[in-house]
């Protein structure tokens, strides 16, 4: 059932387009028909593969159960409150997100970090679950392929094809 702290502003709790395994779209189907957030915590231990390695009094963490091609480790740092953007957080989930950053760094020493945080609605976003959530990925020497994160709906048309000449993005 739907958490009820659920927002009203997105009706649905799953973007199908933004699934980037068939495997991943199946159980996000179930999901939605279910009316099931997976990112709420009521969920996680009998719904996703990898288990909660830490829970905060803002924040859990676990491994993404689909991570990405060319990372060392792809975690998920998700509010134990369902929320959809990171404006419904108090300032202290902030400073909990920034530790929990620093804790994965020092327990995965990798050569380098990157993160993505899609807040809002996810149908713009690029995102596939509307409950906010930061992918925090750590990068090694000699990755199989580029990490490449979709942070757009419309992540399939080129932007530069549309734009002035002159600098992309700038009025002329």
């Amino acid at each position: 059932m739907r958490s009820a702290s659920s927002p009203t502003s997105v009706p649905e709790l799953y973007f199908l387009d933004a699934a980037r395994h068939d495997d991943q779209s199946e159980r996000m189907r179930e999901h939605e028909a279910a009316g099931r957030c997976i990112f709420c915590p009521e969920h996680v231990a009998e719904f996703q593969t990898q288990p909660v390695e830490f829970t905060g009094e803002h924040w859990y963490y676990k491994r993404n159960d689909w991570p990405y091609a060319g990372t060392v480790a792809h975690y998920l740092i998700v509010p134990v409150r369902h929320v959809v953007a990171f404006d419904e957080l108090p300032d202290e989930a902030g400073a909990e997100l920034w530790a929990i950053k620093r804790a994965l760094k020092a327990k995965l020493a990798p050569l380098a970090t990157a993160t993505v945080e899609r807040s809002g609605d996810m149908r713009l976003n690029g995102g596939s679950v509307a409950h906010l959530h930061v992918h925090f990925v750590a990068l090694g020497p000699d990755p199989e392929k580029t990490v490449r994160f979709r942070v757009s709906a419309r992540g399939a048309r080129d932007s530069s094809a549309s734009a002035p000449a002159g600098r992309p993005g700038r009025p002329r």
